[in-house]
Protein backbone atom coordinates (compact mmCIF):
# COMPACT_ATOMS: atom_id res chain seq x y z
CA UNK A 1 0.00 0.00 0.00
CA UNK A 2 2.43 2.65 1.29
CA UNK A 3 6.03 2.40 -0.29
CA UNK A 4 8.56 0.71 1.93
CA UNK A 5 10.22 2.66 4.71
CA UNK A 6 13.27 0.80 5.22
CA UNK A 7 14.75 2.20 2.30
CA UNK A 8 14.77 5.42 4.32
CA UNK A 9 14.88 4.98 7.68
CA UNK A 10 16.06 1.40 7.72
CA UNK A 11 20.17 0.89 8.58
CA UNK A 12 22.12 -2.11 9.36
CA UNK A 13 23.58 -3.40 12.45
CA UNK A 14 25.60 -6.69 13.12
CA UNK A 15 23.53 -9.99 14.01
CA UNK A 16 25.77 -12.38 15.64
CA UNK A 17 26.86 -13.91 13.22
CA UNK A 18 28.69 -10.69 12.44
CA UNK A 19 26.55 -10.12 9.21
CA UNK A 20 24.43 -7.21 8.43
CA UNK A 21 21.03 -6.87 9.04
CA UNK A 22 18.14 -4.43 8.56
CA UNK A 23 16.69 -3.35 12.13
CA UNK A 24 13.64 -1.43 11.90
CA UNK A 25 10.22 -3.05 13.22
CA UNK A 26 8.71 -0.08 13.92
CA UNK A 27 9.06 1.33 9.95
CA UNK A 28 8.89 -0.28 6.71
CA UNK A 29 7.57 -3.55 4.64
CA UNK A 30 10.56 -5.37 4.73
CA UNK A 31 11.55 -4.58 8.73
CA UNK A 32 12.92 -7.39 10.24
CA UNK A 33 14.42 -7.79 13.71
CA UNK A 34 15.48 -10.53 16.61
CA UNK A 35 14.02 -8.28 19.27
CA UNK A 36 10.36 -6.08 18.86
CA UNK A 37 11.88 -3.25 20.81
CA UNK A 38 15.05 -2.11 18.96
CA UNK A 39 13.52 0.54 18.46
CA UNK A 40 13.23 1.32 21.88
CA UNK A 41 16.45 0.35 22.68
CA UNK A 42 17.67 3.14 20.72
CA UNK A 43 18.01 1.56 17.31
CA UNK A 44 15.60 3.63 15.41
CA UNK A 45 15.12 6.99 15.29
CA UNK A 46 12.18 8.32 16.63
CA UNK A 47 9.31 9.89 14.14
CA UNK A 48 6.47 12.35 14.96
CA UNK A 49 2.89 10.18 15.05
CA UNK A 50 -0.87 11.31 14.58
CA UNK A 51 -2.65 8.42 16.12
CA UNK A 52 -6.22 7.75 14.56
CA UNK A 53 -8.62 6.38 17.23
CA UNK A 54 -9.11 7.09 20.62
CA UNK A 55 -11.07 4.42 22.15
CA UNK A 56 -9.94 1.47 24.00
CA UNK A 57 -8.13 -0.54 21.35
CA UNK A 58 -5.78 3.02 21.29
CA UNK A 59 -4.52 2.62 24.48
CA UNK A 60 -2.96 -0.57 23.94
CA UNK A 61 -1.41 0.95 20.46
CA UNK A 62 -0.71 3.65 22.36
CA UNK A 63 1.82 1.95 24.49
CA UNK A 64 3.17 -0.06 21.18
CA UNK A 65 3.57 2.80 19.31
CA UNK A 66 6.18 4.25 22.23
CA UNK A 67 7.77 0.68 22.56
CA UNK A 68 8.52 1.13 19.14
CA UNK A 69 9.89 4.68 20.08
CA UNK A 70 7.80 6.67 18.20
CA UNK A 71 6.59 10.20 19.89
CA UNK A 72 2.91 10.20 19.27
CA UNK A 73 1.55 13.75 19.23
CA UNK A 74 -1.75 13.44 20.12
CA UNK A 75 -5.01 11.76 18.51
CA UNK A 76 -8.41 12.38 16.54
CA UNK A 77 -11.77 10.29 16.32
CA UNK A 78 -14.33 10.65 14.67
CA UNK A 79 -16.77 12.60 17.42
CA UNK A 80 -13.21 13.82 18.70
CA UNK A 81 -13.42 11.97 21.84
CA UNK A 82 -11.36 10.19 23.73
CA UNK A 83 -11.50 6.92 25.92
CA UNK A 84 -11.70 7.98 29.87
CA UNK A 85 -8.02 8.54 30.72
CA UNK A 86 -6.41 7.68 27.64
CA UNK A 87 -3.17 9.60 28.45
CA UNK A 88 -2.30 11.38 24.56
CA UNK A 89 -3.38 14.62 23.99
CA UNK A 90 -6.96 15.01 21.68
CA UNK A 91 -6.57 16.81 18.64
CA UNK A 92 -10.35 17.13 17.91
CA UNK A 93 -12.39 14.96 14.86
CA UNK A 94 -10.72 13.21 12.21
CA UNK A 95 -12.20 15.30 9.03
CA UNK A 96 -8.85 17.02 8.53
CA UNK A 97 -6.03 14.74 9.11
CA UNK A 98 -2.92 16.83 6.84
CA UNK A 99 -4.17 19.78 9.29
CA UNK A 100 -4.26 17.49 12.76
CA UNK A 101 -1.06 16.37 11.64
CA UNK A 102 0.43 19.45 10.87
CA UNK A 103 -0.82 21.08 14.26
CA UNK A 104 1.80 18.56 15.79
CA UNK A 105 4.64 18.42 13.38
CA UNK A 106 3.32 14.78 12.39
CA UNK A 107 4.75 13.08 9.84
CA UNK A 108 3.82 9.89 10.34
CA UNK A 109 0.12 7.93 11.24
CA UNK A 110 -0.88 5.22 12.93
CA UNK A 111 -4.33 3.65 12.99
CA UNK A 112 -5.74 2.59 15.87
CA UNK A 113 -8.80 1.61 14.92
CA UNK A 114 -9.97 -2.42 15.66
CA UNK A 115 -12.79 -2.67 13.05
CA UNK A 116 -10.80 -4.02 10.08
CA UNK A 117 -13.51 -1.87 7.43
CA UNK A 118 -12.80 1.12 9.61
CA UNK A 119 -9.36 0.79 10.29
CA UNK A 120 -8.55 0.02 5.83
CA UNK A 121 -10.67 3.04 5.19
CA UNK A 122 -9.07 5.74 7.57
CA UNK A 123 -5.47 4.17 6.59
CA UNK A 124 -7.01 5.55 3.01
CA UNK A 125 -7.18 8.65 4.55
CA UNK A 126 -4.02 8.66 6.04
CA UNK A 127 -2.18 7.97 2.80
CA UNK A 128 -4.23 10.84 0.96
CA UNK A 129 -2.92 13.30 3.71
CA UNK A 130 0.40 12.55 2.99
CA UNK A 131 1.17 10.94 6.27
CA UNK A 132 3.20 7.35 5.77
CA UNK A 133 2.28 4.59 8.59
CA UNK A 134 4.49 3.40 11.05
CA UNK A 135 4.09 0.17 12.85
CA UNK A 136 2.98 -0.24 16.32
CA UNK A 137 5.37 -3.43 17.77
CA UNK A 138 5.23 -3.85 21.96
CA UNK A 139 9.04 -4.68 23.69
CA UNK A 140 7.01 -7.72 24.96
CA UNK A 141 6.61 -9.01 20.98
CA UNK A 142 8.53 -12.04 19.68
CA UNK A 143 9.18 -11.30 15.98
CA UNK A 144 11.51 -13.49 14.15
CA UNK A 145 14.42 -12.03 11.82
CA UNK A 146 12.82 -13.74 8.97
CA UNK A 147 9.27 -12.31 9.71
CA UNK A 148 7.96 -9.62 6.89
CA UNK A 149 5.85 -6.83 8.64
CA UNK A 150 3.92 -4.33 6.14
CA UNK A 151 3.07 -0.78 7.11
CA UNK A 152 0.13 0.04 9.72
CA UNK A 153 0.79 -2.89 11.81
CA UNK A 154 0.13 -3.67 15.44
CA UNK A 155 1.86 -6.50 17.03
CA UNK A 156 1.18 -6.52 20.69
CA UNK A 157 2.34 -7.86 24.22
CA UNK A 158 3.00 -11.85 24.20
CA UNK A 159 2.46 -11.98 20.75
CA UNK A 160 4.73 -14.56 18.66
CA UNK A 161 5.95 -14.24 14.73
CA UNK A 162 7.97 -17.22 13.80
CA UNK A 163 10.30 -17.82 11.12
CA UNK A 164 9.28 -16.74 7.14
CA UNK A 165 5.44 -15.17 8.61
CA UNK A 166 4.40 -12.62 6.96
CA UNK A 167 2.24 -9.70 8.38
CA UNK A 168 0.51 -7.75 5.64
CA UNK A 169 -0.64 -4.19 5.66
CA UNK A 170 -2.94 -2.59 8.93
CA UNK A 171 -2.86 -6.39 10.05
CA UNK A 172 -3.73 -7.29 14.32
CA UNK A 173 -1.68 -9.41 15.70
CA UNK A 174 -3.06 -9.07 18.97
CA UNK A 175 -2.40 -10.33 22.39
CA UNK A 176 -0.90 -13.36 23.08
CA UNK A 177 -1.73 -14.54 19.43
CA UNK A 178 0.63 -16.92 17.49
CA UNK A 179 1.75 -17.35 13.65
CA UNK A 180 3.65 -19.93 13.11
CA UNK A 181 6.39 -20.76 10.01
CA UNK A 182 5.33 -20.06 7.26
CA UNK A 183 2.24 -18.33 7.78
CA UNK A 184 0.43 -15.11 6.22
CA UNK A 185 -1.73 -12.70 7.61
CA UNK A 186 -3.81 -10.52 5.13
CA UNK A 187 -4.37 -6.50 4.62
CA UNK A 188 -6.21 -5.27 7.66
CA UNK A 189 -7.02 -8.77 9.10
CA UNK A 190 -7.42 -9.56 13.37
CA UNK A 191 -5.84 -11.97 14.80
CA UNK A 192 -7.24 -11.61 18.14
CA UNK A 193 -6.30 -11.92 21.58
CA UNK A 194 -4.85 -16.13 21.80
CA UNK A 195 -5.09 -17.23 18.51
CA UNK A 196 -3.12 -19.58 17.97
CA UNK A 197 -2.05 -20.34 13.90
CA UNK A 198 -0.65 -23.77 13.45
CA UNK A 199 2.38 -23.43 10.86
CA UNK A 200 1.68 -22.63 7.12
CA UNK A 201 -1.58 -21.46 8.14
CA UNK A 202 -2.51 -18.33 5.37
CA UNK A 203 -5.39 -15.19 6.79
CA UNK A 204 -7.22 -14.00 4.10
CA UNK A 205 -7.69 -9.97 3.84
CA UNK A 206 -10.13 -8.54 6.64
CA UNK A 207 -10.41 -11.77 7.74
CA UNK A 208 -11.66 -11.76 11.79
CA UNK A 209 -10.09 -14.43 14.15
CA UNK A 210 -11.99 -14.58 17.29
CA UNK A 211 -10.53 -14.97 20.98
CA UNK A 212 -8.91 -18.23 21.41
CA UNK A 213 -9.81 -19.69 17.96
CA UNK A 214 -7.52 -22.24 16.55
CA UNK A 215 -6.15 -22.79 12.79
CA UNK A 216 -4.94 -26.31 12.41
CA UNK A 217 -1.73 -26.66 10.17
CA UNK A 218 -1.78 -25.52 6.11
CA UNK A 219 -5.73 -24.32 6.30
CA UNK A 220 -6.66 -21.46 5.05
CA UNK A 221 -9.14 -18.74 5.88
CA UNK A 222 -10.86 -17.16 3.10
CA UNK A 223 -10.83 -13.28 2.52
CA UNK A 224 -13.75 -11.39 4.96
CA UNK A 225 -14.15 -14.43 7.15
CA UNK A 226 -14.82 -14.95 10.49
CA UNK A 227 -13.72 -17.38 13.27
CA UNK A 228 -15.88 -17.14 16.35
CA UNK A 229 -14.14 -17.08 19.44
CA UNK A 230 -12.83 -20.21 20.52
CA UNK A 231 -13.27 -21.98 17.65
CA UNK A 232 -10.89 -24.75 15.94
CA UNK A 233 -10.28 -24.80 12.47
CA UNK A 234 -9.87 -27.95 10.59
CA UNK A 235 -10.12 -27.43 6.89
CA UNK A 236 -10.04 -24.50 5.01
CA UNK A 237 -12.82 -21.62 5.30
CA UNK A 238 -14.29 -19.99 2.09
CA UNK A 239 -14.27 -16.26 1.84
CA UNK A 240 -17.14 -14.26 3.84
CA UNK A 241 -18.30 -17.51 5.92
CA UNK A 242 -18.48 -17.06 9.31
CA UNK A 243 -17.79 -20.23 11.27
CA UNK A 244 -18.18 -21.20 14.64
CA UNK A 245 -17.64 -24.51 17.30
CA UNK A 246 -15.47 -27.22 17.75
CA UNK A 247 -14.44 -28.37 15.07
CA UNK A 248 -15.12 -25.17 13.35
CA UNK A 249 -18.48 -25.46 11.02
CA UNK A 250 -19.92 -22.51 9.10
CA UNK A 251 -23.21 -20.64 9.96
CA UNK A 252 -23.87 -18.17 7.11
CA UNK A 253 -22.65 -16.94 3.51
Amino acid sequence: MSPSLVARCGFKVPDCSGRERTANLSMGRSATGRRANLAADGWVATVRVLMVGAGGHARVCLEALHDAGHEVIGCVSRDGASVAGLPCPNLGADDDLAAAAASGRATHAFVAIGDNTARAAATARCLEAGLSLVNAVSRFAMVSADATLGDGVAVFAGAVLNAHTAVADGAIINTRASVDHDGSVGAFAHVSVGVGLAGGVTVGDRALLGIGAVVLPGCTVGSGAVVGAGAVVIRDVPPGVTVIGVPARSVSR
